[in-house]
């Protein structure tokens, strides 16, 4: 059943499930209402087999030219003949509740549906529940009406790829990298699909039965039904209404496994084969790298230009000030971060702390008497509570840098 975004408002039975008929009739309608609006307007083509619906989705973008970058909620409400809205600032799904008027559905045939659901209802009153996703621009909208066509084949198709170690979502391709953001491989969807040799002209074409949709996603390139699965780490938590979902994941048992020559591989090696191909078949292979040896220098900076290092080096102890002055100034002399960067590629520790001793003495910054007082293992930002008081002193501060 619908209506869930206005549970503080109306009851749940206020939103009646509609049938295929009663929802077509309502596409029909309300589409052509809201291209006054929207240079671009499009409902995801609906699940196959699906016996009613709990409400409609439409997708929108392109505002017309009177209304500039935005169309007031209010407009769209009134354009709608909508009673309530939920309304949800930017490119986000707003909700719209529209009454059923009263005797629509005897022209459909379903006038004693109607009625029923009118007994259940407070007052008599039903609804349609309508979300309008406003979308960023066209780029955004095609991939949404794409993923959310099908009822959850966007899922499905999300969750074999990530058995083969990627990320497929509404935004695009991406190569998880934790601890590191995913890295993006594409944001197009017909580049996505052409790299998984998944052919569009049956999508496009439609699905008429869940079987059809299901051996569709599973000619994916790479697809192993024996090694297939859906939960652990990194797989989200799927509601259980996701009944098509569900289905699928029950399917995919009684499946034939895939002769494809990586899937008799480790599952971490097979990763780094498919991952390798993305790479190669996006041309995002060089970026990749230098990504990754510009975070493993970063690595090795940190490692080794830290302020326990240089306090260590220089002997001053807690005199934190002084190691951040004398830091400051060896990125001033090597050019900044990237600088010190250079200079570690093509020098040792040694030469870095020679640097560092040269700053100290041309600041004129001698070594605490106190520093063999100093855990090896300090740092920073966080020194012992046993030399919190030299800190004081020396820095005339009551925090550190």
């Amino acid at each position: 059943m619908g209506g869930s975004a206005f549970n503080a408002i109306l009851a749940a039975t206020s939103f009646p499930r509609i049938s295929p008929p009663v929802y077509r009739a309502l596409k029909t309608r309300l589409v052509p209402r809201l291209q006054e609006l929207y240079g671009l307007v499009a409902v995801p083509i609906e699940a196959p087999e699906k016996k009613d619906h709990g409400d409609l989705d439409l997708l929108v973008c392109e505002p017309k030219s009177q209304y500039g970058t935005y169309v007031p909620h209010d407009v769209v409400k009134r354009t709608l003949h909508a009673d309530y809205v939920v309304p949800m600032d930017g490119n986000r799904t707003s909700n719209y509740a529209v009454p059923i008027q009263r005797g629509e559905w005897d022209p459909l045939g379903y006038a004693a549906d109607e009625a029923q659901k009118r007994e259940l209802a407070n007052n008599g009153e039903i609804y349609y529940q309508v979300d309008v996703h406003v979308c960023l621009d066209k780029a955004e909208w095609d991939r949404i009406l794409f993923f959310h066509s099908y009822g959850d084949l966007g899922m499905i198709l999300g969750v074999i790829s990530r058995n083969n170690g990627l990320l497929w979502g509404e935004k695009g391709m991406k190569i998880p990298n934790p601890p590191n953001p995913p890295f993006e491989l594409s944001d197009s969807f017909h580049a996505i699909t052409k790299f998984y040799e998944l052919p569009l002209e049956p999508f496009y074409e439609g699905f008429q039965t869940k079987q059809e949709a299901f051996d569709w996603a599973a000619s994916m390139k790479y697809f192993d039904s024996s090694k297939f699965t859906s939960t652990g780490p990194g797989f989200t938590k799927v509601k259980p209404e996701r009944k098509m979902y569900a289905e699928f994941v029950e399917w995919v048992k009684a499946t034939k496994p895939s002769s494809h020559p990586y899937n008799q591989l480790p599952r971490q090696e097979r990763f780094d084969r498919i991952r390798e191909d993305a790479l190669r078949f996006f041309n995002k292979k060089k970026e990749y790298e230098d990504l990754a040896k510009l975070r493993a220098a970063k690595t090795r900076l940190n490692d080794l230009f830290s302020g326990t290092h240089v306090r260590n080096w220089t002997g001053l102890g807690g005199h934190w000030i002084g190691v951040k002055k004398i830091m400051d100034e060896v990125r001033n002399r090597l050019g900044g971060e990237e600088g010190v960067l250079k200079f570690l590629e093509g020098h040792t520790e040694d030469d870095l702390k020679a640097v560092v001793l040269e700053v100290q003495l041309d600041l004129g910054m001698a070594s605490s008497p106190t520093t063999h007082l100093q855990s090896s293992d300090d740092s920073l930002e966080k020194p012992s509570i046993d030399n919190e008081e030299d800190v004081t002193k020396d820095t005339n501060v009551s925090s550190r840098l």
